[in-house]
């Protein structure tokens, strides 16, 4: 008998033992734990506002296309949506029917524009029509189901993934001409993940933006706009005689 009360006391001893074991090396673990912590707050620098100047070295590839013209269905479609239903930038949100509001149009935009946002037009060519089929087609479909023109439940032969290409208004976003073609700030200008929460900036950090971007615009401020087509061989010859009288 006494030995077993023996044994069984030892047993206990030992379960108390290790208990407090136990419980010292997790007071131990959670004193490191808040050590640690402290230490990274004190040494903790929060990253300020700051500017990223990014040189991205691209290489566009594009397959044999005809050159770029406008055609009659992509000119009625772009009208629709641009000026019919007036709809905003994207980004900014200003309309064709407030362009000459400042209020309005914060980045002085000289005009509405259409930005083929699934599909490139130049890439037309490049695209498998099987893969259209089956990966792009279907989703059209549960988005814009029975849609009277594309008909998405219905396979596309290659003709109606060209016309889908360059007309559709699934394929098409209404974007101002600064958030369509302008330096820093133009979807074919910046990288996609800098350019899709423009829209969401508060209004003060949209503001500081766009100084930083006038400043660094040559040093001077300048209003953002999008690159000016080439001056006609005409106009340079009359604004050539104009200078010289």
């Amino acid at each position: 008998m006494a030995t077993t009360r023996r044994k069984s006391s030892n047993t206990s001893f030992r379960k108390q033992a290790s208990v407090k074991v136990g419980a010292a090396k997790n007071v131990a673990l959670a004193h490191g734990d808040i050590e640690r912590l402290r230490d990274h707050l004190t040494n903790y620098k929060r990253v300020q506002q700051h500017i990223q100047h990014h040189t991205i070295d691209e290489l566009q590839m594009y397959p044999q296309h005809d050159p770029r013209t406008e055609s009659p269905a992509y000119a009625k479609v772009h009208k629709y949506l641009t000026v019919q239903l007036d709809l905003p930038c994207l980004v900014c949100g200003v309309k064709h029917s407030t362009l000459g509001d400042t209020e309005q149009n914060r980045y002085q935009a000289k005009a509405m524009e259409t930005h083929h946002h699934v599909v490139e037009w130049a890439l037309a060519n490049a695209v498998d029509l099987d893969k259209f089929n089956a990966i792009i087609r279907p989703h059209l479909a549960q988005r814009h189901p029975k849609d009277p023109t594309w008909r998405y439940e219905q396979a596309f032969d290659q003709q109606k993934l060209l016309d889908w290409v360059d007309h559709s208004e699934h394929n098409l976003w209404v974007l101002c001409d600064v958030h369509h073609r302008a330096k820093f700030l133009g979807i074919h200008e910046i990288t996609y993940p800098i350019w899709v929460p423009m829209d969401l900036y508060r209004p003060d950090f949209e503001t500081w933006a766009k100084e930083q971007i006038d400043t660094m615009r040559t040093g001077t401020k300048q209003t953002m706009k999008a690159p000016r087509k080439t001056a006609s061989k005409k106009t340079v010859t009359r604004k050539r005689k104009a200078a010289a009288v």
